[in-house]
């Protein structure tokens, strides 16, 4: 595809008027023309805009609002440039409108970009693009400023302190200084510096509109986009109708913490046969050999069991979001408690990723598992608190290892805290369950979660505890020792 561009040359222009009768080219705009014939006029022009600013503005700068937007079309279909000379208002194109503004000139911070074949076009320096951001802007009714609102411009910088950490907004202000003294911005200039003292929960002049901003200055930052994702999951979970699997009967209880624990440990790799694992939670002499040959796996296979048979702790979720903190982390401490690089009990310090994902920043753990925990006090179903919190916790990843665990164990205890049958994954839905997990996290797509929430629910209903022999032979009956298949629970089918 090429953009083709009107000449004053009496020539050329003819040959271009002569291509577009002959079909062979297509005008999109005033002076714009294209050899592709059948893409959206509106598709075109949106993809190459930064080419087609920079034939017709080339001594422009993307500035303002399109700058901090990272040069992309803002939501009112604008792109918003600043040129050192007068100019027209605007240029209005299918599926897009050129804002242009007279200004500064390009300066030394400011970052070409090269667009075409001898075309290049600036994009306002972070610090030059934020101080535009404090100067006063009117919008016309029903027609969008070229600086963010309020709103959209303390979430971004949230979300480039989250990003970024603690010394980027210090960084910023000192590079600031120089361009407004270059430019006399020094209105610009005080705006923004009273703006960073109020999000630094500093004495200020600047009145913070958004929850987001509010939360950060009071010493609470939290994961707006993780908060937005536990609100999906909620409001889905809100009328779901669960089957209730009613409290057993005290003589299973010992045999239901076997293998919940077995099953539990084995999804996150730690892999002792059934036997084995018998061995480990009844600390038999015979478990002495395998505590020797594998000491952190064996104990936590045994510390996992004891959490779920001790009534101290098994069932309990506190009643406020500190007890709710300390029986996470009194969990996680014992639990790990062979594995001192851990740091057991205590909530990470650096960021945690499995694979492609990456969680919860350390600075914004608390906030964000505080606001999961308030939200899932509201749902009326106990089993929908259990999983509502079974995906808060593990999509946080507070600690630095364990999390799977901390999280299946926490929503075992909202069901026993509720007189409901704690439940156990098989290691053939381990599979299944990271899927589910996955789904959510990446497209916020419920619905494989909720299926999987049934379809474990049912699963569990049918399995025999009444001893310990009924229970493995169902499970080898049943294949659900065995290594997991491919998910069957296909999230493109729930799209």
């Amino acid at each position: 595809m090429t953009l083709i561009y009107g000449s004053s040359d009496s020539v050329r222009s003819s040959e271009i008027s002569r291509a577009v009768k002959a079909g062979k080219l297509r005008k999109l705009a005033s002076k714009l023309y294209t050899d592709d014939l059948r893409t959206e006029a509106e598709e075109i022009i949106r993809r190459n805009r930064l080419e087609i600013a920079a034939h017709f503005y080339p001594d422009a700068v993307m500035s303002h609002r399109t700058a901090l937007e990272g040069g992309r079309v803002s939501p009112a279909g604008k792109l918003h440039l600043t040129v050192p000379r007068n100019a027209a208002a605007s240029r209005k194109l299918p599926g897009l409108e050129i804002r242009v503004w007279k200004g500064p000139g390009r300066q030394s911070e400011d970052i070409r970009n090269t667009v075409g074949e001898g075309l290049e076009i600036y994009i306002a320096s972070q610090a030059r693009a934020v101080l535009e951001n404090f100067q006063i802007a009117r919008a016309r009714r029903d027609d969008e400023s070229k600086i963010l609102s309020s709103v959209e411009l303390e979430k971004w910088f949230d979300d480039r302190s989250r990003r970024l950490g603690v010394d980027w907004l210090g960084d910023l202000l000192e590079s600031s200084k120089s361009i407004a003294a270059r430019l006399d911005w020094h209105r610009e200039l005080e705006a923004l510096e009273q703006f960073a003292a109020a999000l630094s929960g500093k004495s200020s002049s600047h009145k913070l509109v958004s929850e987001l901003a509010n939360s950060r200055a009071k010493g609470k930052p939290y994961d707006p986009d993780r908060v937005a994702l536990f609100a999906e999951l909620h409001a889905r979970l809100s009328n779901e109708q669960f089957a209730e699997l009613p409290k057993p009967p005290v003589e299973e209880i010992e045999n239901r913490a076997f293998w919940e624990a077995y099953f539990s440990n084995f999804i996150e790799g730690t892999r002792f046969s059934v036997e084995e694992a018998q061995e480990l939670v009844t600390d038999t002499s015979a478990s002495q050999r395998l505590q020797a040959q594998r000491p952190e796996d064996a104990h936590d296979i045994r510390e996992t069991y004891r959490l779920i048979v001790d009534p101290n702790i098994s069932g309990d979720m506190g009643k406020d979001i500190s007890s709710f903190f300390d029986l996470l982390k009194r969990r996680h401490s014992r639990m790990m408690a062979s594995r001192p690089w851990v740091e057991p009990g205590v909530f990470k310090k650096q960021n945690n990723e499995v694979g492609s994902r990456v969680f919860v920043a350390p600075d914004l753990v608390e906030e964000t598992l505080a606001r999961g925990w308030s939200a899932s006090r509201d749902l009326p179903s106990p089993a929908a608190r259990a999983f509502y919190l079974l995906f808060v916790v593990s999509e946080v990843h507070p600690f630095k290892d364990g999390n799977g665990r901390i999280s299946r164990l926490g929503m075992n205890a909202e069901l026993e805290r509720a007189n409901r049958s704690r439940l156990v994954i098989p290691t053939s839905l381990r599979n299944d369950y990271f899927t589910v997990l996955e789904a959510l996290t990446s497209n916020g797509n419920t619905e494989p979660f909720v299926a999987f929430a049934h379809k474990l629910i049912d699963i569990n209903k049918r399995i025999p505890f009444g001893a310990f022999e009924e229970s493995h032979n169902h499970f080898k009956k049943s294949r659900a020792l065995d290594e997991p298949t491919p998910s069957s629970l296909n999230p493109e089918t729930f799209l």
